[in-house]
């Protein structure tokens, strides 16, 4: 199953690659107050996500819940906002139980490396058995996507 958060396109486009090569469901998540782009603005101090980032404001409720039908792997896409997830993925993580599941973070960046959010992850969410993360970006080539998500799956079997 892949889940993931989108808000400009990247990601989802990011997780319908990632689908053509895995399959499965594709499921977004979504904040329950959607952002506008006053909210996105990440040059405005107090814009709502500098705002979630920085812990000045809570993390966003869910739009709506994801069935998870007891899948025991999961893909999860979000973009690097400030290093880290969208804290909208905290609230998806923190609302679900993913049991067994392994748990195969993708993020998308113009230029910030995947490492910070697999900490900042690893350490959030110790509970959870996470895989090893892929960063898209234009230069990633299928057979990358391939290697990575294959390689991550097979140490779960």
């Amino acid at each position: 199953m892949i889940i993931y958060f989108s808000e400009t396109g990247m990601t989802e486009k990011a997780a319908q690659r990632l689908q053509g090569i895995v399959g499965g469901d594709a499921v977004r998540i979504a904040a329950a107050q959607p952002y506008t782009d006053a909210d996105l603005d990440w040059q405005v101090e107090d814009s709502r996500a500098n705002l979630e980032q920085h812990g000045k404001l809570p993390a966003p409720k869910l739009a709506a819940p994801v069935d998870l039908g007891g899948t025991t792997e999961v893909f999860l896409g979000f973009p690097i906002w400030w290093g880290i997830p969208p804290k909208v993925v905290d609230s998806f993580l923190s609302s679900h139980d993913l049991g067994n599941a392994r748990v195969h973070p993708f993020c998308t960046s113009g230029s910030s490396p995947m490492d910070e959010a697999e900490e900042y992850l690893r350490s959030a969410f110790p509970n959870i058995k996470w895989a090893k993360g892929l960063r898209f970006h234009d230069g990633l080539t299928e057979e990358d996507i391939r290697a990575w998500a294959h390689e991550e799956y097979a140490k779960n079997r």
